[in-house]
C-alpha cells in the first residue's frame, strides 16, 4: 500500500490503493515469468528430442557402414557414403582392439592423453554399444556411434564433435531466446506506453480529487493542467470534465454549509430574535442572489400575519402587508397549511396568484417562494423570497431554503421558550429561595475563590450580622466568625481545614455558647458543590442546630437509667417480701404476713402506675388516645383522688373549691390522672412540714384547677420544657423521690384532649401548677389525634 501526504495538513501520511501502474507490471511479469517458463519446457523437451535424434542417427550411420564395409573396397569415402562432412572422423577397429583404417577429420594427437582417451572410448563403445558422449583432453566433447560388421571380425566407431552433432539444437535455442526478448521488449514497450497515456493521467486524477476532498477547491496552476486533462476526446477526458463539474458542485455547497454553520452560531449564540432573523434574511439574500425577503408571522392582538422581519422591501409594502389566516389563495397561507413550500414561479401567469398581482407589480417582484417555519411554542411564521423575474426553484434550492427556516423557527423558538422560562425560573427562584429562608438551619455557599455567594436568614441571625455583610467576605471568614463562640474552637478549626482540603464531604458537631450564657450544640456539615459531571462549583456549609436532638438522646439515655432504677426497686421489694414469705425456717405471725403483703401489692401498684404511663404515653405520641366522656363534677372528682392517697394526705393539702362549677363532659379516669399527678407532684418536692395548696375557679366559660407548693420551684432553664417528656429538674430531691419525667407529659395530652391547656408558673417559693378546661365541648367520645 502506497501513501500520498496531504499538502492542507502537512505531515499526515493519507493512505492510498496500490498504485495500478505497480499491479499492470506485476501482472506483466507474471504473465512474462509464466511465459518464459512454459518456453523454457517447450525448449527442453524439443531439445532433448533433437537431441536423440542426432544420437540414434550416428549410430545409424555406424551401422550402415558396418553393413556394407565387406562389400565396397577400402579406398571407399565411408562418410560421404554416409552424408557426414569432414567434421566426422570414422575408426574402424579390429577384433584385436586396434584401429586398422581411419578416415575423416585429421588423426588425434599422438600424445599418450589422447592415445589414452581413444582406447578408453573403444572400450568402453565394444563393451556397451550405441553411443556414448565423452570429454577428449582439451575440454571438448564428443558424440560416439558403434557397430559391428555382420561377421563381427571388425567395428564401426563414428565420432563426431557435440557442437556439430546438436548444431540444429543450438539454433533453436537461439531462435526462441530471440522471439523471448523481443515479446518480453514489446510488453515493456506496451507497458510505458499504457502508464504514459493512462495510468499517469489517473494518477493525476486522483491527486486532484484528494485536493478537492480535503480542501474543497484547486488552485490555478492544478486547475490548469486538469484542463489539459479535460481536452482529452477519450474517457480520461470525460472524468476529468465530471471531476471539474463535481469541484465546483462541491464548492457551492460548501459555501451553503459554511453559511448555516454562521447562521446556527448566529442562532446559538444569541436572543436577540430580531437581530438573528436580519442575519438569516442577509444570509439568504447572498446564497439565492434575491432581491427582496421577508419572514412574517402572527400578529395575535390583530388576527394577521405581519412582516417581522424584511431585507430589500419598501417600507410602503412592509408597512401595508397583511395576510389573513383565512386567505386560500396566499402563498404564505398555503404553506403553512401544507407544511411544505409553496412557490410561484411566475405571478403574471399563475391564476391563483391573481388577486396579488398588483401587489407584486407595485413592488416589482414575479416569483415567490413560501417556506413555513415549523413552530411549536412560537407564532406560526413563514419565509419569503421575492425575485424580480420569473423563476423556478430546484429541489437543492427547496431544501437549502428549508433549512433557512427551520433556523429562523429555532430564533422564533428559543425567543419563546426563553420569555417561559424566564418567567418559571424567576417563580422557581423565589419558591427556592423562600424554602431556603424558611429552613431553621443556617446555609451559606461559596464560589470556588471562597467568596461567599449565599448566607440564609439563619446563618445571618447566628453570626450576628446582615446578609449582605455577610456576602462581601469568604466562608473561611464565616466560620471563624462563628467558631469564636465555640467551647472548643481549636479543634473544630482543625476539623474545618481537613474538610477543605479532603474536597469531600465531612461532618462534626461543636458546642456553641448563645446568649445568657446558654450552650446550643451545633453539627457542621461542609460539602462541595459540583456540577451534573461532577466538576466543582464550589463548597458549602450547613449548620444544624442539633440542641434538642442531643437533649433528647440525653433524656432517652436518662429515661433507660430511670426506668430500669425504677423498675428494680419494685422487683426488689416484691422479689424479697416474696421470698421471706416462702421461707420455711421462718413462721411469720398474720400481722406481718399482712404487713408484707400490703407492701408487695404497694410495689406492683407502682410498677402498674410506670408501665400505664408509658403506655398512655406511647398512645398520645401514636395519636390513639381513647377518651370516654361522662357527664362529672370535678370538685367531687378531686376528691375522690385525694382519698385515694395512701397514707391520706388531707391535713397536709389545703382546698379551696368553688361552689358553684357546674359538671362538665371528661373523660373520668384521664382528668383523675391529670389531679393526682400534679398533686402527687406537689407533695414529692415539697418540704413534709409545708403545706399544698389545691384551688378550683370558674373563670369567663372556663374551669381551672391549680396546685401550689413550697418547695425549690422549677429552674429557668426548664421552664419552657416542664410538660415535655423525661423532663426533670437534676437537683438532690429529683434524686429523692424518683419518678421517670412522664407525670407533666402525661397531664399536658391528657388535658389537650379535652381541648384544654396545662400551665405552670413560678411561685417563689415553690411553683404554681394548673390546667383549665372549657365549660362547653371540653370532652367527646372519640380517638385523639
Amino acid at each position: 500500500m502506497s501513501l500520498y501526504v496531504d499538502d492542507t495538513q502537512p505531515g499526515r501520511e493519507q493512505p492510498r490503493e496500490d498504485d495500478l501502474r505497480a499491479r499492470l507490471l506485476r501482472f506483466y511479469l507474471l504473465f512474462a515469468g509464466m511465459l518464459l517458463v512454459a518456453a523454457f519446457s517447450v525448449a527442453l523437451v524439443m531439445t532433448n528430442r533433437l537431441n536423440q535424434q542426432a544420437q540414434t542417427a550416428v549410430v545409424q550411420h555406424a551401422q550402415a557402414i558396418a553393413r556394407q564395409l565387406d562389400a565396397l573396397p577400402p579406398e571407399t569415402e565411408w562418410l560421404a557414403l554416409a552424408g557426414l562432412d569432414g567434421s566426422a572422423q570414422l575408426l574402424i577397429v579390429g577384433s584385436d582392439g586396434r584401429i586398422q583404417q581411419q578416415s575423416g577429420r585429421p588423426s588425434l594427437p599422438d600424445e599418450p592423453a589422447w592415445q589414452s582417451w581413444q582406447t578408453g572410448v573403444i572400450r568402453q563403445m565394444a563393451a556397451a554399444g550405441g553411443y556414448l558422449i565423452t570429454t577428449d583432453p582439451e575440454g571438448s566433447r564428443w558424440l560416439h556411434g558403434y557397430a559391428a560388421t555382420p561377421d563381427g571380425t571388425r567395428d564401426v566407431l563414428l565420432q563426431l564433435p557435440t557442437a556439430v552433432a546438436f548444431a540444429h539444437t543450438r539454433l533453436l535455442d537461439q531462435v526462441w531466446v530471440i522471439a523471448l526478448m523481443m515479446f518480453l521488449a514489446g510488453g515493456l514497450f506496451s507497458w510505458m506506453l499504457l502508464s504514459h497515456q493512462i495510468i499517469k493521467p489517473l494518477e493525476q486524477l486522483e491527486v486532484y480529487s484528494g485536493l478537492i476532498r480535503w480542501r474543497g477547491q484547486m488552485r490555478p496552476e492544478e486547475k490548469a493542467q486538469l484542463d489539459q486533462l479535460a481536452a482529452r476526446s477519450d474517457q480520461i477526458g470525460s472524468l476529468a470534465r465530471s471531476l471539474m463539474a463535481m469541484e465546483a458542485d462541491i464548492h457551492t455547497r460548501f459555501v451553503q454549509l459554511s453559511t448555516l454553520l454562521e447562521t446556527g452560531r448566529a442562532v446559538a449564540a444569541s436572543l436577540d430574535v430580531m437581530a438573528v432573523l436580519n442575519s438569516i434574511l442577509e444570509q439568504v439574500q447572498n446564497l439565492f442572489h434575491v432581491e427582496r425577503c421577508a419572514i412574517v408571522a402572527l400578529d395575535q392582538r390583530a388576527g394577521v400575519f405581519r412582516v417581522r422581519a424584511s431585507r430589500g422591501l419598501s417600507d410602503a409594502y412592509v408597512k401595508q402587508l397583511r395576510i389573513t389566516p383565512s386567505e386560500p389563495n396566499s402563498p404564505s397561507m398555503r404553506a403553512l397549511r401544507n407544511q411544505a413550500p409553496i412557490q410561484v414561479s411566475n405571478t403574471e401567469t399563475d391564476l391563483a396568484f391573481t388577486a396579488f398581482r398588483p401587489r407584486a407589480r407595485a413592488e416589482g417582484y414575479q416569483s415567490v417562494l413560501a417556506v413555513p417555519l415549523k413552530t411549536q411554542h412560537a407564532l406560526p411564521a413563514v419565509l419569503l423570497l421575492y425575485k424580480a423575474g420569473p423563476y423556478r426553484y430546484s429541489y437543492s434550492e427547496l431544501e437549502l431554503a428549508s433549512s433557512f427556516a427551520y433556523h429562523a423557527s429555532i430564533a422564533m423558538e428559543n425567543a419563546a421558550l426563553y420569555a417561559r422560562t424566564d418567567e418559571r425560573l424567576q417563580e422557581q427562584t423565589r419558591r427556592l429561595e423562600a424554602i431556603v429562608e424558611s429552613l431553621a438551619d443556617g446555609l451559606i455557599l461559596e464560589g470556588t475563590d471562597g467568596r461567599v455567594l449565599y448566607c440564609n436568614h439563619q446563618a445571618a441571625e447566628w453570626l450576628g450580622a446582615s446578609r449582605q455583610d455577610a456576602r462581601q467576605q469568604t466562608g473561611a471568614a464565616l466560620f471563624a466568625r462563628l467558631a469564636a463562640t465555640f467551647t472548643n474552637p481549636d479543634s473544630a478549626r482543625q476539623q474545618y481545614e481537613t474538610a477543605v482540603a479532603g474536597h469531600g464531604e465531612h461532618t462534626f458537631d461543636v458546642v456553641a455558647e448563645g446568649a445568657h450564657g446558654r450552650q446550643h450544640d451545633l453539627r457542621l456539615h461542609l460539602f462541595a458543590v459540583t456540577d451534573a459531571q461532577g466538576e466543582p462549583l464550589g463548597r458549602g456549609q450547613l449548620w444544624q442546630d442539633i440542641t434538642k436532638d442531643k437533649e433528647l438522646d440525653r433524656m432517652k439515655s436518662a429515661l433507660l437509667s430511670t426506668v430500669s432504677h425504677e423498675l428494680r426497686t419494685p422487683l426488689a421489694t416484691i422479689k424479697g417480701y416474696a421470698s421471706t414469705l416462702l421461707a420455711n425456717d421462718v413462721a411469720w405471725d398474720a400481722a406481718t404476713q399482712r404487713e408484707f403483703l400490703q407492701t408487695i401489692s404497694q410495689e406492683t401498684d407502682r410498677l402498674t402506675m410506670l408501665v400505664k404511663n408509658l403506655l398512655d404515653l406511647s398512645r398520645m405520641e401514636a395519636g390513639l388516645l381513647d377518651i370516654h366522656c361522662e357527664i362529672y363534677s370535678l370538685n367531687d372528682l378531686l376528691a375522690e383522688v385525694m382519698r385515694s392517697f395512701t397514707p391520706p394526705i388531707y391535713g397536709r393539702v389545703h382546698l379551696q373549691l368553688a361552689a358553684d362549677l357546674p359538671p362538665i363532659s371528661i373523660d373520668i379516669s384521664r382528668m383523675s390522672t391529670v389531679m393526682r399527678n400534679l398533686v402527687d407532684n406537689a407533695i414529692k418536692y415539697s418540704p413534709p412540714d409545708m403545706p399544698i395548696e389545691v384551688r378550683t375557679a370558674r373563670q369567663n366559660g372556663d374551669i381551672t384547677f391549680t396546685v401550689r407548693d413550697f418547695g425549690p420551684g422549677v429552674p429557668p432553664e426548664l421552664a419552657d420544657k416542664i410538660f415535655d417528656r423525661f423532663v426533670r429538674a437534676d437537683n438532690r430531691l429529683t434524686r429523692e423521690v424518683g419518678g421517670v419525667g412522664l407525670g407533666l407529659a402525661i397531664c399536658k395530652g391528657f388535658v389537650a384532649a379535652h381541648h384544654g391547656r396545662v400551665w405552670f408558673q413560678p411561685a417563689n417559693p415553690g411553683a404554681l401548677f394548673g390546667f383549665t378546661l372549657p365549660i362547653q365541648d371540653a370532652c367527646d367520645d372519640n380517638i385523639y389525634q
